[in-house]
């Protein structure tokens, strides 16, 4: 029996979650235009929809009206995925289904590109090229660029007047380029350190038509490993405005294009700006964009506020970006983002960072998300000090760790500093955490109003009033979460919770160790529901029954796709998120990069 396409259309639709207006249903994809869109979407589902990682679905050769209404559904957030919803917020209807058209033409690995034939028949030249086998658009997508192509001019020459050495120059003839897109992928490609700080500053000390708005709108990708040693001062590729603060204008004045380093590193970066905010390689990165793929080594950045070393406030999206060296200044303060509006995926920081207030090992500030993510480094800070996340306020850390040691004056955590109207859940801290003044735990040191599912601390921690395994001081909720640390205090220390202010904790427990803590909680206040302290052994043969038999779906298996909800797939006894190991292990997280392996 034969279909037709818009009755198919209809059909498919009714399956899919969420509806669309009528409106939307009449609209035509363009490809060709979807794919000047795509390479936004090519941190994670790769250039052409075929994902370089497990962790994010093949979308090439889906069905385009299928890939329409879940791109809708994830810009009006009817569907929880923060990655997604950043990175289309702000498009139109249009966009969206231009994006659907070209995803959909696409050849899935191991299969024909479902929806060739539709495409080629809409009589478009991209959607002929498409079909016909050779399919020399996708040649040009995937193709990559090489360091062969890379200027190679006179370093004394500057042959076009805009300010740029002809050494650094991909167009040395031409004073309004200095970069090229040689295989049209729609990213222009950087060889040097000099070439990329000229995003920023080409025609400052020469003359060009380029402007910097145009320069900031475009996409770059590295061809190569970079040694920043040449500059003294490198100057972030977005900033904060002429205020310096980014509180005032948001992302009006950061980085509006997205930048994929492709595995590659740069060492040696230096950025020293200490009155203003807004500071790391890419000072700010605006909502939508990404920036992805990225090694920092030996990184040195000072600001401050919203200072990190890949990103100082990012409203976009941070993918598989990882930095080591050192990170100081004032407010919102971490070894890879400063000030976190928009998301951290699949990175980690080896960063000595310190600061004032809201500082972490990985991000200092935070409203948003991080997933799948690690910091190693130590941490210190004046108040709301994490070996992870400084300051959590309505975030999200999944999946997560930190191993640093952490140490300030109020509010000192392993994991997170100061958790407040947030979620933390599926995460450890392992690191050793000292507090000389209010509120230190060995993973949160105030959980505010705030969720903690699933997770551990095996670190020990000091502190002064309100001293806890968990949390120094909690009024929010701790369920299915464990401590092994040594825990000391002078005032209101209890094993799982320090001061339990209106708070509940339920199914969790601590080894009573020579600290002589025998309480979960240093105070009489809150709930506490089925918690009791171990020793070691007992601590080891814990098992699913006891840490999962109050929890539902949401809290037994791992969120290992980022979406925000436990799919069905995801139901599985495979993906639990306790891994319990053998005789003797103390139960691992099994969700965090590196899995349980990583923890014992």
């Amino acid at each position: 029996m034969q279909f037709t396409k818009s009755w198919a259309r209809a059909a498919l639709l009714a399956l899919l979650p969420g509806a669309i207006t009528a409106q939307q249903q009449q609209l035509t994809g363009d490809p060709q235009r979807g794919r000047e869109l795509a390479p936004h979407c090519a941190a994670c589902h790769g250039a052409d929809g075929n994902s370089p990682s497990a962790a994010f679905p093949i979308i090439a050769g889906q069905h385009e009206a299928y890939l329409f209404t879940a791109l809708v559904a994830y810009r009006d957030r009817t569907r929880d995925n923060a990655i997604m919803s950043a990175a289309v917020v702000g498009k139109s209807d249009q966009d969206l289904q231009d994006l659907a058209a070209w995803f959909a033409a696409q050849r899935g690995l191991g299969s024909q590109a479902a929806g060739l034939g539709e495409v080629a028949a809409a009589g478009t030249a991209s959607g002929a090229l498409l079909a016909e086998g050779g399919s020399s658009v996708q040649a040009q997508v995937t193709a990559l660029p090489d360091a062969s192509r890379c200027p190679t001019g006179s370093a004394a020459a500057d042959a076009d007047g805009d300010g740029l050495a002809d050494s650094f120059d991909a167009v040395p003839d031409d004073a309004d380029e200095f970069v090229l897109d040689t295989n049209a992928d729609g990213r222009f490609e950087i060889c040097s350190i000099e070439q990329l700080q000229a995003i920023l500053t080409l025609g400052e000390t020469g003359t060009t038509g380029l402007r910097l708005e145009q320069r900031m709108a475009r996409d770059y990708e590295l061809v190569r490993d970079l040694d920043a040693a040449t500059l003294a001062n490198f100057r972030p590729i977005g900033n904060c405005g002429p205020t310096g603060n980014c509180m005032n204008d948001l992302d009006k004045y950061g980085f509006k294009g997205s930048f994929d380093g492709r595995g590659h590193t740069i060492s040696n970066l230096r950025i020293d700006a200490p009155e203003v905010g807004g500071v790391g390689l890419f000072g700010v990165v605006s909502r939508g964009k990404v920036v992805s793929n990225i090694e920092l080594r030996n990184v040195r950045s000072n600001g401050r506020a919203g200072t990190g070393s890949v990103v100082g406030s990012n409203f976009g999206t941070v993918y598989n970006c990882h930095a080591t060296g050192e990170v100081t200044g004032m407010f919102a303060i971490g070894g890879l983002v400063g000030a976190n509006a928009g998301n951290i995926s699949y990175s980690h920081a080896d960063v000595k960072v310190s600061g004032q207030m809201a500082v972490g090992g990985l991000v200092g500030d935070q409203n948003a998300t991080v997933f799948a993510s690690y910091a190693t480094g130590d941490v210190s800070a004046g108040r709301g000090a994490g070996g992870l996340v400084g300051l959590n306020t309505r975030g999200r850390v999944v999946s997560s760790y930190a191993s640093g040691s952490v140490a300030g004056g109020k509010d000192i955590g392993g994991l997170v500093g100061l958790n407040t109207d947030a979620l933390l859940a599926n995460s450890f801290a392992a690191g050793t955490v000292t507090g000389t003044e209010i509120n230190a735990g060995a993973l949160v040191g105030f959980n505010s109003n705030s969720r903690i599912r699933n997770a551990y601390a095996s670190g020990s921690v000091a502190g002064a009033a309100a001293v806890g395994g968990i949390a120094g001081n909690n009024n929010g909720s701790i369920a299915q979460s464990w401590v092994a640390g040594v825990v000391t205090g002078v005032d209101q220390v209890g094993g799982l919770v320090g001061k339990n202010a209106d708070g509940q904790v339920s199914n969790s427990y601590f080894v009573a160790a020579a600290d002589g803590i025998t309480s979960v909680s240093g105070t009489a206040e809150g709930t506490l529901l089925n918690n009791r302290s171990l020793s070691n052994t007992q601590l080891a043969e814990l098992d699913s029954a006891a840490l999962l038999a109050s929890a539902d779906a949401d809290w037994r298996y791992c969120d290992t796709d980022g979406s925000g909800a436990i799919e069905a797939p995801e139901q599985v006894s495979s993906n639990l998120i306790w891994d319990f190991g053998s005789s003797g292990d103390s139960p691992a997280i099994s969700c965090v990069p590196g899995g349980a392996a990583a923890q014992r």
